[in-house]
């Protein structure tokens, strides 16, 4: 009997062992868990004396982003050397083998480490995964300097889910600095989101600089005493009573802004929101997108009054191609935003412009008049070499867009896959899943919004977008009304962020609440304390 227990525990102890191994191995630490790990006996010690080398400019971007953070934290760069040196690091580009975009293989040894991709995000995607392996000090900016960094061998072949992974800052409600703006899209690319959503004019400030119409910021990006925007219908976001918020980027700060994303493998996505949720624009030209004779009378579910562009005035779209133009050449990206959600209702209903419109292209109703607009802001984009992306209330009306547009389906995910079926190109951006302004849990206690529903990162982590080949991805959404610095905003980012990305790039067979779980109290949450993130605490 004894006998048998015995071997009945040595054989338990075979079966587990793998398991112990794995846990033990810092394959665990990666997030975005990766599609496909091997774990092997040995370790690689990155050190002074470590080389590296490369093959093709492609690595360039990555290779820069590893010798920043040594140099910040070890007090060295590696040097360039031959392809066959010890000790050293290999970029090669392999597009016979890496057949998907974005994709790599990483191949840890005791003597080399190999990194295998077709493109430049690849590349940098293999290095990240690299950098969480590594000693979580490596995020820190300065300090106490480490000299060798210790490596588990392993191989991983990784590849996203979506190509689209996205999240959406709003720099309206609130301003948030240059600086910060740059930290938070480091942040994405570290945990390889790879499309920042940049929310630049709502009702409550206009944030990029517009050469041809300088009163966008002159007038548009301050609110508070003695402004022409209201201070707000909302407490949280007004901060001191007594003070004018103010703030914008210049263009030169748009340009620094999209190289340094573009280091880092993300694009930037602008939106100029319209035509509802224009207080801003209307305050500084309101002769220009809206009609004297217009007596309408509404307000937004923000409460805010007066906030449309007129889409019967000719001079609206005289002023909104000038803005396109102009974006167009500061981002480099093949899609503007041009927002499209919930325009008040009653707007427009007594403007003589938009009868005059109706009744010139045999327009019946309200819901017309926006398929008219946005079928026209949709030329007007294809003239100036970019495609739409809008909320998913543009399509209420069946406008006539091109295939290419894309839309966000913030309502719900059945809204979504109904999308989907009309041959809809969509992003999944549900409020129950991943609008991350919105508590964590309901208690006063907690920053964020309570209009919709709580989300905990195990819901936003229990999210799945699903298979379509009309889903081009997901993205996850922080509005500012309540983000009065940057703390909040760090907050209510992270560790939801996170969840995020392993929705977003890592397959659902992939994935576990469990597992990933044990990786964010692992390492996760150790690389955002080096990076002084005020991220919420996950038990």
């Amino acid at each position: 009997m004894r006998r048998f227990k015995f071997l009945l525990l040595l054989t338990a102890v075979f079966l587990l062992l793998p398991l112990f191994l794995f846990a033990g191995n810092d394959n665990n630490a990666i997030i975005p868990k990766s599609q496909r790990f091997i774990t092997k006996q040995g370790t690689f010690h990155l050190k002074r004396e470590s080389r590296y080398f490369s093959d093709t400019t492609l690595a360039k971007n990555a290779v820069s982003y590893l010798q920043a953070h040594l140099k910040t934290n070890a007090g060295y760069t590696l040097k360039k050397s031959g392809s066959s040196a010890k000790n050293s690091l290999q970029f090669h580009y392999a597009p016979a083998k890496i057949k998907k975009n974005e994709a790599y293989r990483l191949q840890i040894d005791t003597e080399q480490i190999i990194i295998e991709a077709r493109d430049k995000a690849g590349f940098f995607y293999a290095v990240v995964s690299l950098m969480q392996m590594m000693d979580p000090s490596i995020w820190k900016n300065g300090g106490r300097k480490k000299t060798d960094w210790t490596l588990s061998a392993c191989t991983i072949e990784d590849y996203p889910r979506y190509h689209w992974r996205g999240i959406m800052l709003d720099c309206s409600r609130n301003f948030f600095s240059k600086t910060y703006v740059k930290k938070f899209i480091d942040r994405m690319a570290q945990h390889k989101l790879n499309r920042f959503h940049w929310h630049l004019t709502d009702d409550e400030g206009w944030r990029i600089e517009i050469k041809r119409y300088p009163l966008l910021t002159k007038i548009g990006a301050k609110r508070g005493p003695g402004t022409k925007l209201p201070f707000s219908t909302f407490p949280a976001m007004r901060g001191p009573k007594n003070r004018v918020q103010s703030g914008y980027y210049t263009q030169n700060d748009i340009r620094e802004i999209v190289a340094y994303a573009k280091a880092r493998s993300v694009e930037i996505l602008p939106e100029i929101d319209m035509p509802g949720h224009a207080k801003a624009a209307v305050v500084a030209y309101p002769k220009l997108l809206q009609d004297p004779k217009d007596k309408s009378r509404y307000h937004s579910v923000q409460k805010v009054g007066n906030n449309t562009i007129d889409p019967g005035l000719e001079s609206s779209y005289v002023f909104l191609e000038n803005v396109i133009a102009e974006v167009s050449r500061l981002f480099p990206f093949s899609y503007i935003h041009l927002g499209g959600d919930e325009v008040p209702k009653g707007a427009w209903a007594k403007s003589p412009a938009v009868k005059k419109l109706m009744k010139a292209k045999g327009l019946k109703n309200r819901r017309k008049v926006q398929n008219y607009f946005f079928t026209r802001m949709d030329k007007i984009l294809a003239k100036h070499g970019k495609k739409m992306i809008a909320w998913q209330e543009v399509l209420t009306g069946r406008p006539t867009l091109r295939k290419s547009d894309i839309f966000m389906a913030w309502k719900s995910p059945k809204a979504g896959f109904k999308a989907m079926k009309q041959h809809r190109n969509i992003i999944m951006a549900p409020v129950q899943y991943l609008y991350f302004d919105q508590q964590y849990v309901r208690n006063r206690k907690e920053p964020g919004h309570t209009w919709s529903t709580p989300i905990s990162t195990k819901k936003a982590y229990s999210f799945n977008p699903g298979t379509s080949g009309y889903l081009k991805g997901v993205e996850a959404c922080l509005w500012s009304e309540t983000l009065l610095n940057e703390k909040i905003a760090d907050y209510l980012t992270w560790p939801r962020a996170l969840a995020l990305s392993e929705v977003a790039w890592s397959e659902q067979k992939q994935r576990s609440w469990r597992g990933f779980r044990k990786r964010v109290l692992g390492k996760g949450l150790e690389r955002l304390k080096a990076q002084k993130i005020h991220y919420r605490p996950m038990h």
